[in-house]
């Protein structure tokens, strides 16, 4: 092969192996949601894993809130409890949740976590939880939840 189509060819194999997404890309998903108590829908599917709703537990009671906004460093601690379902019999997946409260000063998040968690094998309708710590009166400031999910297959 004379050298400039080789340069050619290799350029053009190059361009369409870059354009083909890899697993890992395939498998990582970002989702804006609104930040409450309410049971928020997801309905992400990778493979055989359904990730199908979450719900923030532990929210600040109101005798809490007040006292965040008297005291603003006070801080509180709640879950988000995540439902999903692996229809895989014989692997369990995990799942690298990332959760962003954006909205706090200079652009920097009230709350930013991450957790890896284990998507059990067989599993319909079972939870996992990640912890999320932040400033008790930015609880009803935050107005939205970014959401990254990774999964993939155990090995």
């Amino acid at each position: 092969m004379k050298p400039v189509r080789f340069l050619f060819v290799a350029a053009a194999a190059a361009l369409a192996f870059a354009a083909l997404p890899s697993s890992a890309e395939e498998n990582k998903i970002v989702k804006t949601f609104p930040f409450s108590d309410k049971e928020t829908k997801v309905n992400i599917t990778v493979g055989d894993v359904v990730i199908g709703s979450f719900r923030i537990r532990n929210w600040p009671e109101p005798d809490k809130m007040a006292k965040g906004e008297k005291n603003l460093s006070d801080t509180h601690k709640a879950s988000v409890e995540f439902t999903y379902a692996n229809r895989d019999t014989e692997n369990n997946y995990k799942c690298h949740y990332t959760i962003e409260i954006p909205g706090g000063a200079d652009g920097r998040p009230y709350a930013l976590t991450n957790e890896t968690r284990t998507l059990s094998k067989g599993k319909a309708d079972d939870t996992n939880k990640v912890s999320l710590k932040m400033k008790t009166h930015e609880y009803k400031l935050a107005k939205t939840m970014k959401v990254t999910f990774e999964i993939w297959k155990k090995s």
